[in-house]
């Protein structure tokens, strides 16, 4: 972790590699690392950088762009991921009742919050996204409970929700971001 830490830090000064970096850390974090994307976003509002406000905000909107669209893709990709193992879990439910009593709970939870339950969840800072973007494609009654432009999209808005709730929070809260 601290590699990677250290070898974003040094894309802080270019904004295209910024953003290729964080784009794909973006869709990793999406299909395989449940780790807060939040981690990447605070860097910019280190106040140990001698940074103007300007470039902070730039790396801001570069670091907007590429979690939101990576979020998407990973989500694209998790969605159809969901599709391929469902129905495996259907095949399970066959075989148990209590299994398929469970299943039937969790699509109904998912039908019932549908895609602004998945945004809520999605927007929350420090939320995993991995767990949440499984729960939501694993347990999508084929895709039905959650159309995939759907699903797509409310990662895409959440992202852009993460990202702008940090950089507020964060010129907010810590001292001496805002001056020149």
């Amino acid at each position: 972790m601290v590699d990677l830490l250290a070898l974003l830090t040094g894309a802080l000064a270019n904004p295209f590699v910024y953003f290729l970096l964080v784009f794909g850390l973006a869709i990793l974090i999406a299909i395989i690392l449940p780790i807060p994307i939040e981690i990447v976003l605070l860097l910019p509002l280190d106040p140990n950088l001698s940074m103007p406000i300007g470039q902070r905000l730039n790396l801001f909107s570069v670091a907007l762009v590429a979690v939101a669209l990576g979020k998407a893709v990973g989500a694209w990709l998790v969605f159809l991921f969901g599709l391929k193992v469902e129905k495996s879990i259907t095949k399970w439910t066959e075989r148990s009742k209590a299994f398929r009593r469970f299943v039937a709970a969790l699509e109904k939870f998912v039908r019932r919050t549908g895609t602004m339950g998945l945004y809520i969840l999605l927007s929350i800072p420090l939320m995993s996204d991995t767990a949440v973007l499984y729960f939501y494609a694993l347990f999508n009654e084929e895709g039905k409970a959650l159309e995939q432009r759907q699903f797509i999209l409310s990662n895409f808005l959440a992202g852009v929700n993460r990202v702008a709730l940090v950089f507020i929070l964060g010129l907010t809260l810590i001292p001496g971001l805002l001056t020149p």
